[in-house]
């Protein structure tokens, strides 16, 4: 495997947790993959060895119940017995679609006063922006079977990133070298190291100057937060936005939520992640670029787009809350620190720009 260069230029800032990560939490809140990957969850449990993380994993860590690891209910007591144990983060195992299942049983203020950072994506990216709009630590990054299950291990780029980011450590996101849309079937093909190639730059697509706090999230997974009390206030945000498998028209339908309730307006930036496996449209429309500038159309933020975060590798790990500052001439992406707490309103605050977000 390739050794990415580094990510960041480092500066000093305030750390996300209360002190050093030494031991892990794993929780699976979404598909079971470590009871169907059982080879797979096995290397990934060795890779966070080797990196020299502890790890504490729920009851059902490895279980099965209909399309979950266990039911939501239990899902949420073993993620409140787990930071009141003293993990200092929480990692889910993979990603899903029933991550958002969870939402109605979680206990909030113990979560807040825990303050223990969870890490995912994919749908994972709402129980992240659920963390965010009740002020607890959340980092959008790498999951254990899907990322620390590589045949070859994590990458170093993604496995700095993370460190990187319950660190605290601030500075310029750097792309890797090289990257990959290589994804041979878990526990069946993956016994291989990925083939990567060099990877594609970041590009501008509309330029700008914004500086807000950052929040992170897989594109069909925190739409469906809309008209929830779990949506985290956006207006004046930088928003980091991935998709996976899409073809232009998905992705329009989606941000056309974002637009027609006047939150797209509203943000001060947005980045697009590095998309995976894109399709076409029927008829084969299939350019993105041109699909968002129609709706951006009479905006001024800047947009970026092919960063790497979320359904790619290797992917930066970037922490909700955290100022970012973005510039496109030249592209410069600057992660001031962390502060996962400011994007936390008020509850009155937060019900209001709920209701107005849900208006045309």
């Amino acid at each position: 495997m390739t050794t990415p260069e580094p990510q960041v230029q480092k500066s000093s800032v305030r750390p996300l947790t209360r002190g050093p990560v030494r031991t892990l939490g794993l929780w699976t809140p979404s598909s079971p993959a470590p009871a169907l990957f059982p080879r797979r969850t096995a290397r990934a449990l060795a890779a966070l060895r080797h990196a020299g993380w502890d790890h504490r994993a729920a009851e059902s860590f490895a279980g099965v119940s209909r399309a979950s690891a266990a039911h939501p209910r239990e899902l949420a007591a073993e993620l409140h017995a787990l930071v009141e144990t003293g993990v200092d983060a929480v990692l889910a195992s993979a990603g899903g679609w029933t991550a958002g299942l969870v939402l109605p049983y979680l206990d909030f203020g113990l979560l807040r006063a825990a303050q223990v950072p969870l890490i995912g994506y994919s749908d994972v990216s709402v129980l992240l922006w659920a963390f965010a709009a009740q002020g607890i630590p959340a980092v959008h990054g790498p999951m254990l079977v899907s990322e620390f299950g590589h045949f070859t291990g994590p990458f170093p780029y993604t496995l700095d990133g993370l460190r990187n980011a319950l660190a605290g450590t601030g500075g310029v996101l750097r792309p890797p070298t090289h990257s990959t849309e290589d994804n041979p079937w878990w526990d069946r093909e993956d016994e291989r190291a990925l083939r990567t190639s060099p990877a594609s730059p970041w590009r501008v697509i509309q330029h700008g100057h914004a500086r807000g706090r950052l929040l992170a999230g897989c594109l069909p997974a925190v739409t469906s937060l809309f008209g929830t009390p779990h949506m985290p206030p956006t207006d004046g945000k930088v928003l980091f936005l991935e998709d996976f498998g899409m073809a232009p028209d998905r992705f329009l339908s989606l941000l056309a939520q974002w637009h027609n309730s006047g939150r797209l307006q509203r943000l001060a930036g947005l980045v697009l992640g590095r998309r995976g496996r894109a399709s076409a449209a029927p008829g084969g429309y299939a350019d993105f670029d041109d699909a968002l500038l129609h709706l951006l159309d009479g905006t001024s933020m800047p947009v970026v787009a092919d960063v790497d975060f979320g359904h790619t590798e290797p992917r930066l790990s970037l922490p909700l809350g955290a100022e970012v500052d973005v510039n496109t001439d030249p592209l410069r992406l600057h992660v001031a620190g962390h502060a996962g707490t400011h994007l936390r309103n008020d509850r009155d605050n937060r019900e209001k720009e709920e209701t107005r977000g849900m208006l045309p």
